[in-house]
């Protein structure tokens, strides 16, 4: 089995989750691994072969984490903490 390079992994998680919410992709991954990995932006080399996709773990729902993650982010800049909490008493 191929190893991802650890700069293609984001991009490979990103199609996991397209092929657990999407058969289609699942689908064709199956069929020709290497193009569907091409159009992630993830080339093997000629001695690698595609890896296998991790089995689904039930109803998925995909979010755009860099968004949640933003959002978050926001969050934690506006919550107020008295100084205590942080040792200025």
């Amino acid at each position: 089995m191929a190893s991802i390079p650890a700069e293609h992994r984001p991009r490979f998680a990103r199609l996991i989750a397209d092929a657990w919410s999407d058969p289609e992709v699942a689908a064709r991954y199956e069929r020709e691994p290497a193009a569907v990995l091409a159009e992630y932006g993830i080339v093997l080399d000629g001695d690698s072969d595609a890896p296998e996709l991790p089995p689904a773990p039930g109803d998925v729902a995909v979010e755009d984490l860099g968004v949640s993650a933003g959002a978050a982010m926001a969050t934690i800049g506006t919550v107020s903490c008295p100084g205590s909490c942080i040792g200025l008493s």
